[in-house]
């Protein structure tokens, strides 16, 4: 594995999958690190390395399974273009993209470009940056990608409850993850303490019900463990069985030196401090195979 891994370029997938490409001959491929497979793609030229480093890695689906799959990078920071490609193709795609504009400054008129973030695939198509009311979608077709958007119920139900239970952050802003799991979306939404946005306050999980349209909150992941980092990197895991240090329903996020699990039953959170872990800005998860 050391071989396969030395001197290349790395970016994890929520398929358990990571995209690597060699800098100096930028051969690119997806590499299965549990068992050391190798699924070539074409060759990913014009990317810096520091760009895909921080980029978002997808999959729509299993590499091996019939019909293949896309392949698909979402460019970091306040690009707005995404790279795609199928293995087997000769190249790799660039698609610049338009979602709309978000007010920087309402005062001063100023706004900019609405990129991508957060994004989870689920049941074949990536959904991302999920609001109050509606939620982005992408899909790719032969012809290429297509971007459109679902509208979400933020009426009150029956119940009491509303469609998108988004709890007030007290201006301090909040982090935002989608996860699929086992054919669901969920989000994962972190609540900061204060403005440095240094220290998380208090978290909670919401299911989108795609039926009626509406963000139900959970109060458990099923027993499975959702493994999320910066850059909104988000994967579901199974923890059945002996041998695992991880707990269910929990979410782990690493940061530096420290490691933040959310316990979703209890609604409480830890961070767990790494005294002897290497000091890093890019911490990302290699996934087992029960991610997949």
């Amino acid at each position: 594995m050391d071989g396969l891994l030395t001197g290349k370029t790395m970016c994890p997938t929520s398929h358990g999958l990571l995209l690597v490409r060699d800098p100096a001959s930028m051969a690119t491929s997806l590499l299965d690190p549990a068992s050391g497979k190798e699924i070539h793609l074409p060759p990913l030229a014009g990317v810096e390395d520091a760009t895909l480093m921080h980029s978002h890695c997808l999959v729509s689906g299993e590499p091996a399974a019939p019909g293949g799959c896309v392949v698909f990078l979402v460019a970091p920071g306040d690009d707005t273009f995404i790279w795609y490609c199928r293995p087997g193709d000769d190249d790799w795609v660039k698609h610049d993209y338009d979602i709309g504009t978000q007010i920087l400054d309402i005062e001063e008129d100023l706004y900019e470009k609405s990129v991508i973030c957060p994004i989870a695939q689920c049941r074949g198509k990536f959904y991302f940056n999920p609001g109050d009311t509606e939620m982005g979608v992408l899909e790719f077709v032969p012809a290429g990608p297509v971007f459109g958007s679902v509208a979400i119920d933020d009426t009150i139900a029956a119940d009491g409850s509303y469609g998108y239970e988004e709890e007030d952050d007290g201006g301090n802003g909040c982090a935002v993850y989608l996860v699929e799991s086992d054919g669901e979306l969920y989000m994962v939404t972190f609540l900061f303490a204060d403005s440095t946005r240094k220290e998380i306050d208090r978290g909670s999980v919401h299911r989108m019900d795609f039926a009626e349209r509406r963000w139900r909150k959970v109060s458990d992941l099923g027993g499975r463990v959702f493994l999320v980092s910066v850059f909104y990197f988000g994967a579901s895991c199974s923890v059945q069985g002996d041998g695992h240090e991880l707990r269910q329903d929990c979410v782990y996020m690493p940061g530096k030196k420290a490691l933040l699990v959310f316990y979703v039953k209890e609604g409480t959170i830890e961070v767990q401090k790494l005294d002897g872990a290497p000091t890093s800005d890019k911490v990302f998860w290699v996934l087992p195979p029960t991610c997949k």
